[in-house]
């Protein structure tokens, strides 16, 4: 038997992707799984981890990797992460969010090469009254890191025309976790706090959907089967919570009784911006007949499941 994989509208088959795939940024928490499920759909795959591996801010450096791995499709992971961090070192974010996306839109268009460039939520902002953001929606960055990012996004649109596409996505959470938070992500930091009696304060004023990274690689890939016409696509899990109700919700799945307080952003007074709402909705997916994302509920039970269930990879 064939393995299946199930989304909520659409299946697809593994042994159905015969391609080689480069994933750049593939020890981090997108990319490992990125890189886990591409064999299992049939697919040859290049890891490429770091920096030290492939600086893609080096744009010769880069061309030339390309020439000698020459892959089917790249998918671009990597980005300047720190929020915070990105309104510092402006110009380290801008090397690496914009320049060297162009870079890359650049060497994958002139060698036939697909590009997928993952994007973010944090580039829109709308009103927790209004429905969710399509692809069409305005954008609306506040930050050096959604600037940065938004221009990732405009680099692959204008110099990949035909090969590029811009996959946003938001509040990613999967097992390998977050670099920048230390290999944890939001799931993981909330359970660790609570099990180590740590008061818990969570905004509850910024609505997202939350997105288990297993299943925007299984996304992904049906989208280099099945190869829509290149653009924007937003690829999220499917309805909305305050990061407060995500976590709450996390330790009720996980079995943890423990009080988190909800917060307003103004407390916390991040040199950042984050956004209050900005639910993405994958309109251009589902008019392709290609949305197979699932409810966020569903992706944090089965993600408890995996990780801190007695059989999963960490013991509760």
């Amino acid at each position: 038997m064939p393995l299946v994989y199930s989304g909520g509208n659409v299946d697809f088959v593994a042994g159905g992707c015969d391609m080689k795939v480069m994933v750049i940024g593939s020890t981090g928490q997108l990319g490992s799984d990125i890189i886990a499920a591409l064999p299992r759909a049939g697919c040859t795959t290049i890891a490429v981890g770091g920096r030290q591996e492939l600086d893609i801010t080096n744009t010769p450096a880069l061309a030339a990797y390309l020439e000698a791995q020459r892959p089917d499709a790249v998918i671009n992971t990597a980005a300047f992460h720190n929020v915070d961090l990105c309104e510092r070192e402006t110009e380290a974010a801008y090397n690496v969010n914009t320049v060297a996306v162009r870079g890359l839109a650049l060497e994958c268009q002139k060698r036939n090469v697909l590009f997928f460039q993952i994007g973010t939520d944090y580039v829109m902002e709308g009103h927790p009254e209004c429905r969710a953001l399509p692809e069409t929606a305005a954008v609306c960055p506040k930050s050096i890191y959604a600037l940065t990012r938004y221009g990732g996004d405009c680099m692959t649109r204008t110099h990949a025309p035909t090969m590029g596409y811009v996959v946003r996505t938001c509040g990613l959470f999967g097992l390998a976790g977050c670099k920048v938070k230390g290999g944890l992500n939001f799931v993981d930091t909330m359970i660790a706090a609570a099990r180590a009696g740590k008061p818990l304060r969570v905004v509850a004023d910024q609505i997202v959907a939350p997105t288990p990274t297993d299943d925007l690689a299984k996304q992904l890939i049906l989208m280099l089967q099945r190869r829509p016409e290149p653009g924007l696509y937003h690829a999220v899990s499917h309805g909305q919570c305050s990061w407060h109700e995500f976590a709450c919700a996390a330790l009720a799945y996980a079995g943890i009784h423990y009080p988190i307080t909800s917060v307003s952003s103004d407390e916390f007074a991040a040199p950042a911006h984050r956004p209050r709402y900005s639910v993405l909705d994958n309109a251009h997916l589902r008019s392709a007949g290609l949305d197979m994302m699932t409810d966020w509920q569903s992706g944090l039970k089965r993600y408890i499941e995996k990780k801190y269930s007695p059989g999963g990879a960490r013991k509760m």
